[in-house]
């Protein structure tokens, strides 16, 4: 698909688009069916308090389309010290155009504007769209230790809901 007939508009997400965001998370998703990770694609998708919790303490970048409508999203957070990518999801129909990518630029300049210097994620080691593609954007695999108590408790957190069936790494960038 050619990326040429796409123009978005990168804001801040709203209340408002909650449920836009927890539907798209569900769509993309769908993707992990085509490698096998149907617990993934059938796994739970963020629910509402923790969409507001990031909004309160953090940011969620949101990228509408020109027709208005949702095609993707990142939610960043404080956590230990630096700035945690808890999520980023693109839509289906908006994926491989480098939106995800301008997502993630956003939350980096938001992040410095803040004054952090590192950026975490957790994400799978081998699936292309995952460390692969967060290795190309510079981030490097790391090994958490115990002054990452947040960090840690996310990849407790994610292994309760049952995303450690794959092996998962955790991921950090440093901002400066």
């Amino acid at each position: 698909m050619n990326g040429s007939h796409f123009t978005y508009a990168i804001k801040p997400a709203t209340v408002a688009d909650i449920e836009s965001m927890r539907a798209l998370e569900r769509r993309a998703a769908q993707q992990f069916r085509t490698i096998g990770f149907e617990f993934c694609a059938d796994g739970p998708v963020r629910d509402i308090t923790e969409h507001g919790r990031i909004l309160d303490c953090g940011i969620t970048l949101a990228a509408f389309a020109a027709d208005g409508g949702l095609a993707g999203f990142a939610m960043f957070e404080p956590l230990d010290g630096e700035v945690h990518l808890v999520e980023i999801d693109v839509d289906p129909v908006h994926q491989r155009l480098g939106l995800a990518r301008r997502l993630i630029a956003g939350g980096i300049d938001w992040s410095r504007l803040k004054g952090f210097d590192g950026m975490t994620l957790t994400t799978y080691r081998d699936v292309p769209w995952n460390a692969p593609y967060y290795r190309r954007l510079g981030f490097e695999e790391f090994k958490p230790g115990p002054d990452r108590k947040g960090l840690l408790r996310t990849i407790n957190q994610e292994a309760a809901w049952g995303f450690d069936f794959r092996p998962r790494i955790a991921m950090r960038k440093r901002l400066l």
